[in-house]
């Protein structure tokens, strides 16, 4: 059918040329004849005049200019005839190199461009482009018309419009000019068709789709001491209800290429690597990573860094936090390995016996709610620090041996006290210590700090009321003090007439001591 369509144009376009060159050709035929009559009777005109003229001669002169202007006057009507002839075809015919949609439609009607376009528009086709889950472009596939039943809409409408718009009457001046016009045409095609098509694509079959994946924090690394932002994945999943409307628009469009990833078409990550909440989350994690607390301890070092502080973030990607529960556990673990405080202790005494004695208030003691906030601060800080832990309370030396070299040490079996400094016993006197007859009075053993120590002091019980001029406390209301209404030290007095608990010292000996002790000094009682 197609070929028959272009012999009939052929032949028609063929025809119309031969017209046109007889129509010149008698035009320029015409054109001489009057040109050699004109010449001629320029010339009868522009003869020398004869002096002598006959009465007859003068008589034909009019006769002949009258029979020029006659002949010129046909000319002139033959001439307007035939370009009237010329422009009455081309009011159903378009005009010579006229061409529609870039095709050469000169000298056919509407009816034989209609059937042009007719059969231009079942060679049309649309690539449809995509990408894979890597971000790189690929072909999905290419539509048809007549895959999908598509053809233009009233084309011999439009072919009918385009002629009514030219001027028949330029048909001299496209001679050597040209016109083309583009029919812009309405588009019907079966959406059945169109979806049947697509479906065989593979790129658009559901089970071919890959899901995006949004950005993340990555887990800690050891090797990196770090966290760094894992990028969001594109994938492939497409919405099909888009990629049908932008297929569609691109059809009813007379485009020849869509591009579903320009278009929109693809679902995207909700967070990319740029999400400026992720950033500052990952930011801020690897600042608390990057702090080093390095503890002592009580003599034992103890770091905290990355490796220890990634366990305890909670890695929410916008907002991470702190797990205080896991850092207090941490200072707490910490605490009960190393503190002293409240722990029994060996000791040796000066007769070289090893008694395992209970702790009082002395020893290392943690602060640990002061250490929580302390270490949380830190972190946050994401300080590189060298520190102790907040300590409630102190030894005399760091380490499980925290009484030292220097101390008191009360013998209250054999009613003698000892004072080291530096590991050497500087002074040593007898005592009385709690009266072992009353269970109220008797001074109890154990590892105690002083807790303080003051002149002057008045010491007050139930039924007492006592002035002292050293005192040293070291066990609550225990101490060591003067005893001036004493007149004897030592043996077996504190069986039945001992202290209400206190160590009880000659006035000069608790002089002495009084300079050497200081809070905190350890102070260690004993029997055996």
């Amino acid at each position: 059918m197609e070929n028959e369509n272009k012999d009939v144009t052929e032949e028609t376009k063929k025809e119309n040329k031969e017209e046109i060159k007889e129509i010149t050709k008698e035009e320029t035929k015409e054109t001489k004849e009057t040109k050699e009559t004109t010449k001629e009777a320029i010339k009868e005109e522009t003869k020398p005049e004869v002096k002598e003229e006959t009465k007859e001669e003068t008589n034909d002169k009019p006769k002949k200019s009258k029979k020029g202007l006659w002949i010129g006057l046909g000319i002139l009507v033959v001439l307007l005839l035939a370009y009237g002839v010329v422009a009455f075809y081309y009011h159903s015919h378009f005009l010579y190199q006229t061409s529609v949609n870039d095709t050469d439609c000169s000298n056919l009607t509407a009816v034989e461009v209609a059937a042009i376009m007719d059969s231009q528009s079942q060679q049309y086709s649309l690539q449809i482009f995509g990408r894979d889950e890597n971000g790189v472009q690929e072909e999905i596939g290419t539509v048809t018309a007549p895959e999908i039943g598509m053809n233009w809409v009233d084309t011999q409408g439009a072919a009918q419009e385009l002629l009514n718009i030219q001027n028949e009457f330029l048909w001299i001046e496209m001679l050597w000019s040209t016109q083309n016009y583009d029919m812009v045409q309405g588009v019907a095609y079966d959406a059945d068709k169109l979806q049947e098509q697509l479906a065989q694509m593979p790129a658009l079959q559901k089970k071919n789709m890959i899901q995006p994946e949004d950005a993340y924090i990555s887990e800690y690394s050891e090797k990196t001491k770090s966290y760094e932002i894992v990028p969001e994945t594109l994938g492939s999943t497409l919405d099909m209800n888009q990629v049908e409307d932008v297929i569609s628009a691109a059809i009813m469009a007379g485009d020849t290429s869509v591009d579903l990833e320009e278009q929109g078409c693809y679902a995207t990550a909700k967070v990319t690597a740029e999400d400026t909440a992720l950033v500052k989350a990952c930011d801020t994690m690897n600042k608390w990573v990057s702090a080093q607390i390095t503890y002592d301890w009580n003599g034992n070092k103890v770091v905290v860094d990355g490796d220890a502080i990634h366990e305890w973030i909670q890695a929410d990607d916008k907002d991470p936090q702190l797990d205080e529960k896991a850092i207090a556990e941490f200072v707490s673990e910490q605490a009960k390995e190393y503190d002293t405080y409240g722990k029994k202790r060996k000791f040796t005494t000066v007769q070289g016996i090893e008694l395992n004695l209970p702790s009082g208030a002395y020893g290392w003691k943690t602060d640990r709610e002061e250490e929580i906030k302390a270490l949380i601060k830190a972190i946050q800080n994401g300080e590189t620090v060298d520190k102790e832990p907040v300590y409630i309370s102190k030894g005399a030396q760091k380490g499980s041996n925290d009484i030292g070299n220097s101390y008191v040490e009360i013998d209250l079996t054999n009613q003698h006290l000892y004072l080291f400094k530096d590991g050497d016993i500087v002074l040593e006197t007898d005592f009385v210590s709690g009266n072992m007859s009353k269970a109220d009075c008797v001074t109890p053993p154990g590892v105690f700090g002083l807790t303080y120590k003051t002149r002057n002091a008045i010491l007050r019980g139930a039924n007492y009321e006592t002035p002292v001029n050293y005192w040293m406390p070291f066990n609550g209301n225990i101490g060591m003090h003067d005893a001036t209404w004493r007149r004897a030290f030592g043996g077996t007095i504190y069986l039945t007439s001992g202290s209400h608990g206190c160590i009880n010292l000659p006035l000069h000996m608790a002089a002495s001591i009084y300079e050497y002790v200081s809070t905190g000094f350890p102070v260690v009682c004993y029997y055996y």
